[in-house]
């Protein structure tokens, strides 16, 4: 049963717990705003479904991508089912209308550390036979190197590493971890998430690269009014497409209407799809970005020309590009 807000204020769902990256995000969002409060989810898969199915819930903030990783998967992998159930409900030919959409976008600067439940130095490791480092998976391609060394450091240790859902976490697991002889539980996290549980920090700014950062998306339900952007931002619109079939230049088919609207794409990216809807188990959903710069009145042929090129797509929503995109 649907619930109702019995005030104005902003409930913003996050991958959590408290401490996290995501966490971040969303106060960098809404963190101004004097009534917003923060709803802790334990996944990704959560942060959607809080939205879509707790009325109480006004935005959702989800990871989408990483500077040094990539993709989050999840995140790309959900926004592709989506879509892909409501080609079901979809009254407008090939077109899927989401129940959700993107309305902005931040950007947070990701500097892991190795933290620890107790106050030791770093120098102190070696004398471990084991050592259980817990975080999350999408951390460790960010600190790879770093572990390499670090196994250097400590040639007669074992060091196991322990897959979490968030990076916060990760800290409260070392913290939680049963006390055995020889062996270290540690975390990494971010120094937000060590203040927060109370933990030490034993080694800062682990990251291979430096500047790593990671993209988020805000959504919201879908409304059937415009979005108000900030004026003189400049407009990103987020949309999902698969081609009619695998010939040669299917591909480009659909580019070339981007190219004939002057649409300047500024992102690309997929993610398999195993569909039986499309008939077909090796073919991939393409996720493309463009700026908005073209006025409402070319919008619906562009459109047209995008269902007659693509077996299916989907608009998910324009955004204002953050300004922290361009540090």
């Amino acid at each position: 049963m649907e619930q109702s807000k019995p005030d104005q204020s902003v409930r913003v769902a996050f991958l959590g717990p408290e401490g996290t990256y995501t966490h971040q995000a969303a106060l960098q969002e809404f963190g101004s705003q004097p009534q917003a409060h923060f709803v802790s989810t334990n996944s990704i898969p959560q942060c959607f479904q809080q939205l879509e199915n707790d009325h109480t819930i006004d935005y959702s903030v989800v990871p989408l991508e990483n500077s040094t990783n990539g993709q989050v998967v999840f995140t790309y992998d959900l926004l592709r089912d989506r879509m892909m159930a409501g080609l079901n409900d979809s009254a407008d030919n090939n077109r899927v209308i989401p129940t959700i959409e993107v309305v902005g976008e931040q950007y947070v600067s990701i500097t892991h550390c190795l933290i620890s439940p107790n106050d030791i130095k770093l120098d102190a490791l070696p004398i471990y036979k084991k050592i259980r480092i817990h975080s999350h998976p999408q951390v460790w391609g960010q600190v790879s190197g770093y572990l390499e060394q670090l196994k250097k450091k400590c040639p007669n240790t074992f060091v196991e590493r322990i897959d979490t859902a968030s990076t916060s976490e990760a800290v409260s697991k070392a913290q939680s971890s049963p006390k055995e002889d020889s062996v270290l539980n540690l975390a990494i996290a971010s120094e937000t998430a060590a203040k927060l549980n109370k933990a030490f920090i034993i080694d800062r700014e682990i990251n291979d690269i430096l500047g790593n950062t990671t993209r988020f998306l805000i959504f919201k339900r879908r409304s059937h009014t415009d979005t108000t952007q900030p004026a003189n931002s400049k407009r990103v619109a987020l949309m999902t497409f698969a081609v009619k079939q695998d010939d040669p230049g299917a591909l480009v088919e659909v580019l070339t209407v981007l190219k004939n609207h002057s649409v300047n794409m500024c992102s690309i990216n997929s993610r398999p799809l195993n569909s039986a809807l499309l008939g077909r188990k090796w073919q991939y959903l393409f996720f493309i970005e463009y700026y908005k710069t073209k006025p409402k009145t070319n919008e619906e042929a562009f459109y047209s020309d995008m269902s007659n090129s693509c077996s299916s797509w989907c608009l998910w929503g324009t955004f204002a590009r953050n300004e922290r995109y361009y540090n």
